[in-house]
């Protein structure tokens, strides 16, 4: 059985010394499992220190079992490893045994992960500052020509930097976002929807929230800008004299509205990054939704509303006594 887990196993003493290993575990260092069998913990592990040994071998419990992530060196090869150490008696002796897994792949994931999130980082640097500052400045000399100068073109040139502020301000919460959620509290469902609400160019809109307050475990900001991407969403597709309307369910809240719906063959699509089919959308605000809900460990789907437009259902909440 031991040879056929697909993972290392190694068993030692009290003095430390492997008694067995399996081929899976020497093949970690290319070497033949005699090659281990004798060798101290120490010799292996470097995190174990010889002289610690015998503290570490006296904390443990029969029947006790603890995992760790280190690193085990052999052979000159060093592998990043997820161990579990369980310790047993036979006939009165006590051993350790332990299976060793090897993490190489992931851990190379998780140094990819990381690099990607300080270019993201360095991304959102530069559209804060080196981007956002010229925007600013042509939008300030854009003013002054049309306190003098009423020309149509002037107007769309207005429209354009609209575009590239939304552009950017969505682009610089998509990339500083990620999947994080700090610290959930209970929140008023109706009291945070009317504050995304307020901040939101909504026009004509209508906004219809529940009539009780129940109160959702969630990031308080986070949940926050979920409303308004979804309030802003509704109003670039439905126009600005559309109703919304929020509501709760047995394990969740939704956010529907009276406009044309979304298809069902794009409602496989509406989460991709950049993917929009408003005139003036900009794709990144429902992919922020997503990142939210993801970072809650919540789900989203759509539906159709009672009135036939769209309905973001978001299920998985917990709702606070």
């Amino acid at each position: 059985m031991v040879e056929s887990v697909g993972v290392g196993v190694g068993i030692y003493g009290e003095n430390g010394r492997y008694t067995y290993v399996n081929q899976s575990y020497a093949d970690l260092f290319d070497v033949a499992p005699s090659d281990l069998i004798g060798k101290t913990l120490w010799e292996i592990v470097p995190e174990v220190e010889a002289s610690k040994f015998d503290g570490y071998w006296s904390s443990f419990a029969d029947g006790e079992t603890r995992k760790a992530e280190t690193v085990h060196k052999y052979n000159d090869r060093e592998v990043p490893v997820a161990t579990v150490t369980t310790r047993r008696s036979i006939d009165g002796i006590a051993y350790h045994f332990g299976t060793i897994k090897d993490i190489s792949k992931r851990r190379a994931r998780e140094r990819e992960i990381e690099r990607q999130n300080e270019r993201l980082e360095n991304f959102a640097s530069v559209v804060s500052h080196d981007l956002r500052n010229p925007l600013n400045v042509a939008q300030g000399y854009l003013d002054i020509l049309q306190e003098d100068i009423d020309r149509d073109e002037l107007q769309l040139v207005d429209n354009a930097l609209d575009r590239m502020s939304a552009l950017i301000t969505e682009l610089l919460e998509l990339a500083q976002s990620e999947n994080k959620v700090g610290e959930t509290t209970p929140v008023p469902l109706q009291i945070v929807a009317r504050r995304a609400w307020d901040n939101v160019d909504t026009s004509e809109a209508v906004l219809q929230s529940p009539e009780s307050n129940p109160r959702v475990m969630a990031d308080h900001s986070r949940l926050q800008q979920l409303f308004e991407n979804l309030f802003r969403n509704a109003v670039e597709h439905a126009g600005p004299d559309v109703r919304v309307t929020v509501g709760t369910t047995a394990d969740g809240f939704y956010v529907a509205d009276n406009g044309p719906g979304i298809s069902q063959k794009k409602r496989d699509r509406v989460f991709e990054t950049g993917f929009t089919t408003a005139q003036n959308g900009t794709g990144f605000g429902l992919s922020i939704v997503q990142q939210i809900v993801t970072g809650h460990n919540w789900r989203i789907q759509i539906t159709e509303s009672p009135d036939g437009g769209a309905q973001f259902e978001i299920t998985g909440v917990d709702f606070a006594e």
